[in-house]
């Protein structure tokens, strides 16, 4: 009997070590998962900051932001006694840091539209850029080509313009095409500094169209008011006609009355 009671403590205090050697491992589990999303956030925003000038966030730090969104997600896989680990770490004050931290990186990668420059697929985000994008930097890379294989700065302007226009139109086409929910902040940055750039050393050279919009437009304005001196200057006025009466038929008039 002694023997079996003895035995039996030993079984349940296996059990007990075992079931705390089991939550230790698994609160371990928990911990290393914290640690990884503090470390991903920890780099997006490192590398946020490096690529914020010129924008290139979205090029740059997608592998990152892949790695926060996941390791988020891997908190709510482990599970701790019927409860996901990253219960264990939210809900239970009113910071909620890592709730916070991780809303704020997904505000960040949203404002910047960054998701416009990769590709969606079943709903999930990718880490391949997008047709519009590839097309976008390939028509900016051969226009950047050519300014930088120009060595005369006089020739720079009329030798690059038709790649200019190129990229300037392409750029048009998909900011229309996603007017309504606006394109992704890199190429944004690229466009706003290419037409930087140009408006500042080639304003002088314009299409061929663009000189004959503004020609027309002035002769519209001109044609007018050229016409209207002409008629001031050169149409007669006419004299206004008046009758009057002879002094006949004004003692006919007296008389009469």
């Amino acid at each position: 009997m002694y023997r079996n009671n003895v035995f039996l403590l030993l079984f349940l205090k296996g059990i007990i070590t075992s079931s705390a050697f089991m939550d230790k491992s698994t609160s371990n589990n928990c911990t290393e998962i914290r640690n990884n999303f503090a470390i991903a956030n920890a780099n997006f925003t490192y590398c946020a900051i490096q690529h914020s000038r010129p924008i290139t966030l979205c090029e740059n730090c997608v592998d990152i932001y892949s790695n926060v969104v996941e390791s988020y997600a891997n908190m709510s896989k482990d599970v701790i006694n019927g409860s996901s680990c990253l219960n264990h770490f939210i809900n239970l004050d009113r910071l909620e840091i890592l709730q916070t931290l991780y809303q704020n990186s997904l505000d960040l990668w949203n404002r910047a539209k960054c998701h416009e420059c990769f590709v969606f697929e079943n709903g999930q985000h990718t880490r391949k850029q997008s047709n519009e994008t590839v097309q976008f930097l390939k028509y900016y890379n051969i226009f950047m080509s050519c300014v930088n294989d120009t060595k005369d700065a006089d020739t720079l302007c009329p030798d690059c313009m038709n790649n200019y226009i190129l990229l300037r139109d392409y750029y048009s086409s998909i900011s229309k095409y996603n007017e309504k929910i606006g394109l992704c902040m890199d190429l944004v940055d690229i466009m706003n500094t290419t037409w930087s750039f140009w408006s500042t050393s080639c304003c002088k050279y314009r299409e061929h169209t663009e000189y004959t919009f503004i020609f027309l437009n002035v002769l519209v304005i001109i044609i007018p008011a050229v016409f209207y001196l002409i008629a001031q200057l050169y149409v007669k006025k006419k004299d206004p006609t008046i009758i009057q009466q002879s002094r006949f038929a004004e003692s006919l008039t007296v008389s009469g009355t």
